[in-house]
């Protein structure tokens, strides 16, 4: 039975793409927790794979030295059963918006407030409502959270225009759709960045 476990596992960890990032939650299907950890703790060193985090392991790329903190981050909220937002510098980030990576990698979360540290990294995650994630798509709780980021007196038309330019004509009206109940300004920001959208959109009224 160990052994069949164990082969399985080899099996899906060779078959995810290099850079790639788990825990002992992505393997549940296969063996009870302990199973799943003392199974990849025998494959750390020997196997392709190294220990980023407790419970946290990552295939590495050939490039990198270590993980991608936000691959990291969504190991340890699947880990915790958690839902989780970019905000801040990092959502900016991850929008497109800025090139550089933030020092501190930030994440609003249904789960505890927490810090984790490796290789010099750091992610922490804040607790919010469940309410806010739950009710919209990864993409749209990112653009919340990047308004959220640049204040309402700096999210101007030019950013607005910007933005619409990361945005394919269906990701714009599912993100208006879906923010239309958020903070009235948040709302009327992303009316606009959707309207902007439209009127490129030849033939559409």
């Amino acid at each position: 039975m160990w052994h069949s476990c164990q082969k399985q596992l080899e099996l899906k960890i060779h078959s995810m793409p290099s850079g790639s990032v788990f825990g002992i939650a992505d393997f549940a299907e296969l063996a009870a927790p302990k199973t799943v950890s003392k199974m990849l703790a025998r494959l750390e060193g020997e196997d392709g794979i190294e220990r980023v985090l407790r419970g946290i392991y990552w295939k590495p790329d050939g490039i990198h030295t270590s993980p991608d903190p936000d691959r990291v981050a969504k190991a340890l909220a699947r880990e915790n059963t958690w839902q989780l937002v970019p905000c801040g510098k990092t959502a900016l980030h991850l929008f497109g918006l800025e090139e550089k990576s933030p020092e501190e990698w930030t994440y609003v979360t249904d789960g505890t407030y927490r810090s984790y540290f490796y290789d010099g990294k750091r992610i922490s995650f804040l607790h919010t409502t469940g309410k806010i994630l739950s009710t919209m798509s990864e993409k749209t709780a990112l653009l919340v959270q990047v308004l959220k980021a640049y204040g309402r007196e700096h999210v101007t038309d030019e950013l607005m225009t910007r933005i619409a330019s990361f945005l394919n004509f269906e990701d714009a009206k599912r993100i208006w759709e879906e923010s239309r109940h958020t903070t009235e300004w948040i709302a009327g920001a992303i009316f606009r960045i959707f309207q902007k959208k439209k009127e490129k959109i030849p033939g559409e009224n």
